[in-house]
């Protein structure tokens, strides 16, 4: 009987990031399903790396902050990674929370409402290329339907595994 293994989330920290490609390597070899890079230690520049140094295994941002770079930006290397990885790449984004945004000193309007529009803006970008798959990170119900309705998948934020039947039961309804 075969077994399958998790994804795998995945930072890479200052020092270590030559040793965190190597481990995704090491990763994709011992055969689990995927990488999930969270947002601290640039999720990004990570998931570029992991697109040069593997071959098969999916992976993704899990999740970036949408309001720490500019979405036409965020639509460009999304898509940058999706090509030169042969499509393995999602694209999983946030509204974070409030102590991480004052930390950032970011400003922001109503979490719902801003995801939407960055949505719609991501979906519009233009000369990017064929963008991947875009994920929602939800912790509550509207999110999640937000979810549903606009992007390619959602990942539940700090959600106990317990509860994932009937969250999946709400975004279907």
């Amino acid at each position: 009987m075969s077994r399958t293994l998790p994804a795998v989330s995945l930072a890479a920290v200052p020092g270590r990031r030559r040793a965190t490609l190597d481990l995704a390597i090491e990763i994709e070899k011992q055969g689990f399903s995927g990488i999930y890079c969270p947002s601290f230690g640039d999720a990004v520049g990570l998931c570029h790396g992991i697109a040069a140094e593997t071959e098969n295994i999916p992976f993704g941002t899990s999740i970036v902050n949408i309001y720490t770079r500019h979405v036409e930006d965020f639509a460009a290397s999304a898509a940058f990674i999706s090509e030169i990885s042969g499509k393995r790449f999602r694209f999983g984004v946030g509204v974070s929370h409030a102590p991480m945004n004052k930390k950032l000193g970011v400003s922001t309007g109503k979490p719902l409402s801003d995801m939407r529009a960055f949505v719609e803006e991501y979906k519009a970008a233009s000369r990017t290329g064929d963008l991947p798959p875009l994920v929602l990170a939800a912790m509550r119900d509207r999110m999640m339907a937000l979810g549903a309705e606009v992007a390619d998948g959602v990942v539940l934020a700090n959600g106990a595994r317990s509860a994932l039947p009937a969250a999946i039961d709400r975004m279907r309804s």
